[in-house]
Parts: C-alpha cells; structure tokens; sequence
C-alpha cells in the first residue's frame, strides 16, 4: 500500500482546491459579466429614441385605420323655392341622410387592423432586437479595449520600472545609451497605444450613449460574456428559423396581405343610404324615406388585382427571408469554427510566462534590452492577436444568438 505524508496530501488537497476556485471565479465572472450587459441592453431598450418613435408610429398607424373604418358623419340638406305671386318661400325640401357600407366589410376591416396591430409590433420587436445587438456588439468591443487597456498598462508600468533601473546603470556604467534610448522609445510607444485605445474607447461609449437616448452609460468590466456553445448545426439552424425575428416579420406581413385581399373582395357589396326627407308645398308637408345603394363596379377589379399582387410579393418575401436566415447564420457558424481553432492553438499562459521569464533575464543581465524587447514585442502582439480574435468569436456568438435579445423589452 503507497504511503502518503501528511504534507503531500495537503498540497494534493491544495492543488485541487485551487483548481476549483479559479473555475468557480471564471464561472462567477461571465455571469457577473453577463448581468452586467443585461442592465445596460434593458436601460438602451427603455431608452431609445427610435424605438420609442416606431411605437408612436404603430399606434398612430392602428388608430387611422380604425378611424377610416367608422361611420362618416350625417347629412343635412334643405332647399327652399321661390314663386311669382307667392310670398316667402313657395317650396321647400329637407333631407337628412347617413351613409354606410354594408355591415360585413366593418367587420372585415376591423380584422384587418388587428392584423395591422400585429405587424407594427413584429415590426418593433425585430427594430428592438437590431438595436439591442448593435448595442451588445459595441459593449463587446469596450470590453476588448478594456483587456486590451489593461494589458498596456501593465506594459507601461514594466517599462517604467525598466526604464529607472536602465538610468540607474547608465549612472553607475554598467549600460550604454543605445539600450536606455531602448527603453525611452519603448515607454513611448506604449503611451501613444494607451492614448489611442482610450480615444477608441471613448467614440464606442458614445455611441453606445446615442443608442441609450443619449442618456449616460458605460461598460467597465474586463470579462466577455459567455454564450451557448452550438455543437449541433442542423438542429440550431431548425430551432433559430422557428424564432427569427426576419422571418416573423415577413409571415405576419404574408396574413396581413392575405387579409387585405379578403377585405378587397368584400368591397364589390353595395354601400347604402339611409334618410328622412321633407317636402313642403305652400305650407303642405309630405314626409319620405330615402333609401339609396351604390356598387363600385369599377374600382374594385383593380383593387382586386393590386391585393393579388402584394400577397403574391409577401410569399416572395417569406422565402427570400429564410434563405437570408440560414445564408447568415451559415456563413457566421463557419467563421466562427475558424477562429476557434485558431484560438485553441494559443497558449496565452506561455506567453504571459515568457513575459516573466525574459524580464528576469534582462534584470539578470543574461540578455540586452535590444534583445529584450524584439522578444516581448513578438509577444504582446500575439496577446493583442488573441484579444481580437476572441472578442471576435464572441461577437459571431452574440449575432448567431441574436434572436434571444427579443425576450429584452418586450
């Protein structure tokens, strides 16, 4: 039977504790991340200027149709005659009638608003879920600029401490002035990448402010937000297609063209009159009814044939949207397994190791601040390359899971 000492069980018993800590942080951090994009895309969704337009827009396109789907207002004529040899008037003749199309194409047309109804809000949702995923793509991008801030500062710092211990050996002889000429170029250059990241940042911020209504917001956090990983195309593609808000909109757009050609076809009915009328004749009167109908015998047929016509563009519009649907989440699905074999082959703990170990060599004088910075500069730009690619990847998961910003706002 092997036998363990106390102490090798409680590093073992340390190690795994650890191991479990850093998961449990990582875990806490996408979803601390997570809440806070979910705050900043239900402030935007509150506080847009266009989506609140569009809303207006609905409601006032809903409220002309059910205001041309009412009565008109009655009418009032009277006419008097005049005579020779009769004073005042001789005759006269009053008519007080309302006019109304028959009762079915009321009802029809009320359908029809609904359905109009109906389409403003698919209409929005798809409008919402648009500016709430340009919204997240740009919180992406900070939170890129936020890691890639973080990285350079670090790098500030380093080369500052670089740059007094350099002076230092200058003083004392023990370095040349092409090695601290290194060091000062370096610690420029850094600078003028921090200056240039923050001037990124602060265009992203305000864009993202005109998004909220011009209102204040910001992303500080440095951790990505962690999507669902889609391990199976076909069935993703399937679900994705049920809930695409495209695909919603030109659906709805086909039944509220199929319901404009049944209101259409209810149009040949005869509208009707109705009325009282008064005729008075030297101071006799005769009451009346007054009953008339109208068909529109002429005007319908093409009326007919342009409803025809948009029915038959709204399925051309359905199909095409469903091609779209799958072209894009095709296409994205496939950069997105690109880059994620690229970013598998990055080590990023080796790279931030090597950084370690090259700055112990340097302060050792095992190499010279030439050879120093050819290596460390090698490395940070692959820790800039895998910052980019991943906030990339990221943000092909955030439009391949665009659909679910729907459930924001709503």
């Amino acid at each position: 039977v092997p036998h363990y000492s106390t102490h090798s069980l409680f590093l073992s018993y340390m190690r795994r504790y650890l191991i479990a800590t850093i998961v449990a942080l990582s875990v806490c951090n996408a979803a601390f991340a997570a809440d806070i994009l979910g705050d900043v895309l239900k402030q935007i969704a509150a506080n847009n200027l266009t989506l609140q337009s569009i809303a207006h827009d609905n409601r006032a396109d809903v409220l002309d149709l059910k205001a041309a789907n009412t009565l008109a207002g009655p009418s009032v004529e009277y006419s008097p005659f005049f005579g020779n040899g009769y004073s005042g008037v001789a005759e006269s003749e009053l008519v007080v009638s309302q006019e109304m199309e028959f009762p079915t194409k009321y009802a029809a047309r009320n359908k029809q608003a609904q359905m109009q109804q109906t389409v403003g809000e698919q209409l929005l949702a798809k409008q919402r879920r648009d500016i709430l995923l340009q919204a997240q793509l740009l919180c992406i991008d900070i939170i890129r600029l936020n890691q890639t801030l973080a990285m350079l500062k670090e790098r500030l710092a380093n080369s500052e401490k670089l740059l007094q211990m350099y002076e230092k050996r200058m003083e004392a002889g023990d370095a040349n002035a092409l090695e601290l000429n290194k060091v000062k170029l370096d610690c420029m250059e850094v600078r003028t990448l921090v200056n240039e990241s923050q001037g990124e940042r602060t265009a992203l911020v305000q864009q993202l402010q005109q998004l909220n209504g011009g209102k204040p917001i910001d992303v500080t956090t440095t951790e990505l937000p962690d999507f669902p990983k889609i391990t199976d195309f076909e069935s993703y593609r399937t679900l994705t297609l049920a809930t695409d808000a495209d695909v919603a909109v030109a659906k709805t757009a086909l039944r509220a063209a199929d319901m404009n050609l049944k209101v259409q076809k209810n149009e040949w009915l005869p509208n009707i009159s109705l009325g009282y009328r008064r005729n008075t004749e030297q101071g006799e009167a005769i009451n009346g009814v007054l009953v008339g109908v109208s068909f529109p015998l002429y005007s319908n047929s093409r009326q007919m044939k342009a409803a025809r016509e948009r029915k038959e563009s709204a399925e051309l519009q359905v199909a095409q949207a469903k091609h779209e649907a799958v072209a894009t989440l095709r296409s994205s699905y496939e950069q997105l397994q690109g880059l994620q074999q690229v970013i598998d082959h990055s080590d990023v703990k080796l790279l931030q190791e090597s950084l370690t170990l090259f700055a112990k060599a340097l302060q050792q004088g095992e190499i010279t601040a030439l050879a120093y910075y050819v290596e460390i500069n090698s490395i940070y730009e692959k820790l800039q390359r895998h910052i980019d690619l991943h906030c990339q990847s990221v943000k092909l998961l955030a439009e391949l899971h665009k659909n679910d910003l729907l459930q924001i706002g709503g």
